[in-house]
């Protein structure tokens, strides 16, 4: 179109030109002999005619005829458009729009297809979307800096203090859509959260059992650990390039100013005791959890105290008769506390097709037996802290109680799982 304008223009400017070496100029254009252009345009061009300058500017900026010049092309049609050739301003303006043989102005663009009248309108309303996409487009690239700023200072702030009260570890529930507790408790639209010392589960609620007989044997997890900031009363996950914070509290927000940050979320916790009647919680859940907790306990004894402080949190959690011995029976109800426990962080992978509560009737007494043939030196049906101990070498103040202490739990895990590694490497971060 704007070629069949240009043919028009050069039409009506053959008749009033003053410049007799241009028509040799536009005789080369209208015959579509481009090669000529260069030849026949210049030097009526230099002359100042307004029809040959605009020819010239035509073939540089098509590349017809010569090599595709912006610069060059810039040169002419300037020449032409000051001398008011309407033809000439809206190529200019289109130029200045796309930054040929110029730096991008849109708003020298806007000015010269103003100019150019009628016959560039639809140019002219084209710039105006396209200034008004960008101009959106650089507010919302703004706004995401300003967001990402706005997190990396909040991160800043943060003292990983890696601590979370004993109280907080347990199952809990919140709403996507951030309903109050009324609302999250009745189960509608309603997550599962489980939170462990150093770990965070989720699961939409009732989507499927932990221990049905198809062996999905643990929750969805979505939180990795290396992410997870523990608080008293928070729960910070930091994406991994740290533009990001997803925030689980349960009473108060950490990052109240964040609220309208686009790239901070905020998840409300609630027990919702009414809804811990599931078969899951009674079975499994309830018990891992317990399981944790201790682990949580001991953990924090390790730290303070003697290797062999920290090996009795485990003995007098597991010594129910309260005589400083484990007998069969109460081996194997630890046992079934362990199995309970790693079934729930994903780390024992049961091939069997059982429920974990059946599993763990198999397996925790398997465990107990191994564990008194390893270990019950004296052959009464217990097993006492001298005996765990007796051939753990450099036992003091100083050493690294490791899993050697358990290495008969890890063994006999290998006998009915494939999960030796990951049992193992799980047993061992417990000290």
């Amino acid at each position: 179109m704007k070629k069949l304008l240009l043919i028009l223009f050069l039409s009506f400017s053959f008749i009033v030109s003053s410049y007799a070496d241009s028509d040799s100029c536009i005789n080369a254009y209208d015959n579509d002999v481009y090669e000529n252009i260069l030849i026949e345009c210049t030097t009526p061009a230099n002359a100042g005619d307004v029809v040959s300058q605009n020819i010239l500017g035509w073939a540089y900026l098509s590349g017809q005829g010569v090599t595709q010049d912006y610069s060059m092309a810039f040169s002419w049609i300037s020449k032409s458009a000051e001398q008011g050739n309407t033809w000439a301003l809206g190529q200019l303006g289109l130029m200045y729009q796309n930054g040929y043989g110029v730096s991008k102005d849109y708003n020298q663009a806007f000015t010269l297809l103003t100019s150019a009248g009628k016959d560039w309108e639809g140019e002219l309303e084209a710039l105006e979307i396209l200034i008004k996409e960008e101009a959106e487009a650089e507010a919302k690239k703004k706004a995401e800096e300003a967001a990402k700023t706005e997190i990396y200072q909040a991160i800043d702030k943060i003292e990983n203090l890696k601590a979370i009260p004993a109280n907080r570890i347990g199952k809990w529930y919140g709403s996507y859509d951030g309903g109050s507790e009324t609302e999250t408790c009745s189960g509608s639209d309603t997550i599962e959260i489980i939170v462990l010392h150093d770990q965070v589960m989720s699961r939409p609620f009732g989507e499927y059992s932990i221990i049905d007989s198809y062996g999905y044997s643990n929750y969805y997890v979505d939180f990795p650990d290396w992410t997870l900031h523990f608080f008293p009363n928070n729960i910070i996950q930091i994406s991994d390039d740290q533009s990001e914070i997803d925030e689980l509290y349960f009473e108060t927000l950490m990052f109240p100013e964040l609220e309208s940050n686009p790239r901070y979320t905020n998840f409300e916790l609630f027990q919702c005791n009414n809804l811990n009647n599931q078969i899951d919680f009674i079975l499994l859940e309830s018990d891992a959890i317990k399981f944790d907790k201790l682990i949580y306990s001991a953990k924090n004894e390790c730290q303070n105290n003697k290797p062999i402080d920290c090996l009795r949190e485990f003995v007098d959690f597991a010594d129910v008769s309260n005589n400083n011995k484990l007998s069969r029976a109460e081996l194997t109800r630890f046992a079934k506390f362990v199995v309970k426990w790693l079934t729930l962080r994903g780390e024992l992978q049961l091939n069997e097709r059982m429920g974990a509560n059946a599993a763990t009737m198999i397996i925790a007494p398997a465990l107990a037996e191994f564990i008194l043939l390893n270990y019950d030196y004296d052959n009464d049906e217990h097993i006492d802290i001298k005996e765990m101990t007796f051939d753990i070498a450099n036992i003091s103040g100083n050493s690294e109680l490791n899993n050697k202490i358990i290495r008969g739990y890890i063994e006999a895990l290998d006998l009915f799982s494939e999960s030796k590694t990951n049992a193992s490497r799980m047993l061992d971060d417990l000290f």
